[in-house]
């Protein structure tokens, strides 16, 4: 009895999911546990399981369709089986299976490959039965690495593949993997060398939102219409910190960033003012018993915002870690969805782009966003009346006055702002 594939639901916001590629083709055998599919939600690129082993007998949506959970995209049978008829009602047409049912002929064995080889391979456009199978064993992830450029994104093999680039001419920075824009700029150069009167662009492109761009896009505008928020600003003097961390990275085999000081800080501060670390409940807050964070990381397909789960009880070291590896997930969309849920605060740094003060969104249900600027030289009174040379950190707090009022806010700011500026309470 054929069984159907249905869009999983990943979170419980999830509404649709939009199916990537299919790693499967009608005909082809799956086992239980195999990826079959790769889909992407509007925080996660994941691939999609058979749940039971059989035939592929039928593809019901295709690649590049948004499609609304629980609906059946596939059917799973046997050899030479049909679908039902309820499944063949797609604007798809079923796909023909690919063994008749008389007579029988034997499916032709699948390639043995681990997930991680295929998921390697389907994202960077590699059919997995072209690559030679290893003497007695399965192909593995680091057989599909010698074959593809390794430092070219998911979406930059992609876009390389369907404008018929060989990843490997992309000219990506050094020590850096070659992006989306390393592919446009070889499309635009191919076209001007096709056409050398074409020059740059002249006409207008219409470029869709990724689905993670339109999801943001709708829940951004949602808080902005419905928060009465206020950004409140401050300056904090970073020099001790800044000090601080390069004593840590000179004596540490793992490198801490300004904005794991600054999370740190931040996870303290929520502790000692528990308002800011509340959702909102109707006509109520819920202050909530565990101070997860969430980091905002920007991706090739929008902003993602993975959650630092007991930041407060972390150390130093094993919160840099942890940002670090969610951060590194994020932009490769290897995270889990339950690594997408449960914030209770929010931090936004974009220092690094030279950028001081600015006004983020609050991210529902959470009351409340800090912003991170970068440091600033800033000449102040040193201890004897003599010109001194100070590091200053601006801080931006966006608060829901519906759950905060100006004195709890400003409360919360010092304390970050505190804590910066005496470092060692940070490590304490």
């Amino acid at each position: 009895m054929a069984t159907k594939v249905i869009m999983p639901k990943a979170g419980m916001a999830m509404e649709e999911g939009l199916i990537v590629s299919w790693l499967k083709k009608p005909g082809d055998p799956v086992k239980r546990g195999e990826p079959i599919a790769e889909i992407e939600t509007d925080k996660v690129a994941m691939e999609l399981e058979a749940e039971e082993s059989g035939i592929l007998i039928a593809i019901l949506r295709g690649a590049g369709e948004h499609v609304a959970v629980t609906e059946t995209i596939a059917w799973i049978g046997e050899a030479g089986e049909e679908p039902p008829a309820s499944g063949t009602t797609s604007r798809h047409a079923p796909a023909t299976p690919a063994v008749p049912a008389t007579p029988a002929v034997p499916a032709t064995p699948a390639v043995p490959a681990t997930p991680a080889a295929r998921r390697l391979a389907a994202e960077a456009g590699i059919a997995i039965d072209t690559l030679p199978l290893p003497r007695g064993g399965a192909i593995h992830a680091e057989d599909v690495r010698k074959h593809i450029r390794k430092d070219a994104s998911p979406l930059a093999s992609r876009l390389a593949e369907a404008a018929g680039i060989d990843p490997s001419t992309l000219a990506g920075a050094v020590g850096q993997r070659a992006r989306k824009s390393d592919v446009q700029a070889a499309i635009d150069a191919r076209r001007i060398a096709e056409d050398p009167a074409s020059g740059q662009p002249t006409e207008d492109r219409r470029v869709p939102f990724s689905a993670i761009q339109r999801i943001s896009a709708e829940r951004l505008s949602r808080s902005s219409s419905e928060i009465p928020s206020v950004t409140i600003f401050a300056m904090a003097d970073a020099t001790e910190l800044l000090e601080a961390r390069e004593a840590i990275n000179a004596a540490g085999t793992h490198r801490i960033s300004v904005n794991d000081l600054a999370v740190m800080a931040c996870a303290k501060a929520l502790v000692a003012n528990p308002r800011a670390n509340s959702i909102l409940d109707g006509d109520g807050l819920v202050l909530k018993g565990r101070v997860n964070i969430g980091i905002a990381v920007a991706t090739e397909a929008g902003l993602l915002v993975p959650t630092l789960k007991d930041a407060d009880k972390l150390s130093l070291a094993d919160l840099s870690r942890r940002s670090k590896d969610l951060a590194d997930r994020a932009r490769a969309r290897r995270l889990r969805p339950e690594e997408l849920e449960g914030g209770t605060f929010t931090v936004s740094n974009i220092g690094m782009y030279g950028v001081s003060h600015f006004t983020p969104i609050i991210n529902q249900p959470q009351v409340g966003i800090l912003g991170v600027g970068g440091a600033e030289d800033r000449l102040a009174l040193g201890a004897a009346g003599t010109p001194v040379v100070r590091k200053i950190l601006p801080l931006s707090f966006t608060f829901d006055h519906r759950a905060l009022d100006g004195i709890e806010a400003s409360a919360f700011v010092k304390s970050v702002k505190d804590l910066i500026e005496r470092p060692l309470l940070i490590l304490i």
